[in-house]
């Protein structure tokens, strides 16, 4: 199942699941609205703890992601095209990435979807994910 580690100290976030739950979490983001409910780690050292859920909604601008280790929630919001930018570089990693490959999502000025002061965040697949055909 998906989880979510979130390292309090620094605010890093790492999302990891199997490819077709990052390709789920690419059709939510297309629909721009919607929760996704999340594996808790029991161990999730290196980092402080792991979140309950994803949400997901509609918002102007462009993709802020954010979390919060008291609510247990990683929140990404934004303009629908821009939720649909972020969907296309998760589902395109989920199908084409190698075992071990992470993407980085991480603002930078110009950045063609997230907003200024958007968290930063990991996409892993999970070492026991299966292929999709």
């Amino acid at each position: 199942m998906m989880k979510v580690l979130r390292d309090d100290s620094t605010g890093e976030l790492e999302l990891s699941g199997s490819r077709s739950e990052l390709l789920a979490l690419g059709r939510k983001l297309r629909s721009g609205d919607g929760e996704i409910l999340l594996a808790k780690a029991s161990d999730p050292f290196p980092y402080s703890g792991s979140l309950l859920r994803i949400g997901v909604r509609q918002a102007s601008g462009k993709v802020r992601i954010s979390s919060s280790g008291d609510s247990g929630s990683l929140d990404v919001e934004g303009r629908l095209e821009s939720l649909s930018l972020l969907a296309e570089n998760i589902e395109g990693f989920a199908l084409e990435a190698d075992q071990g490959d992470h993407l980085h999502v991480d603002y930078f000025p110009e950045h063609d979807y997230l907003a200024g002061g958007s968290g930063s965040l990991v996409v892993a697949i999970d070492g026991d994910a299966v292929q999709v055909p």
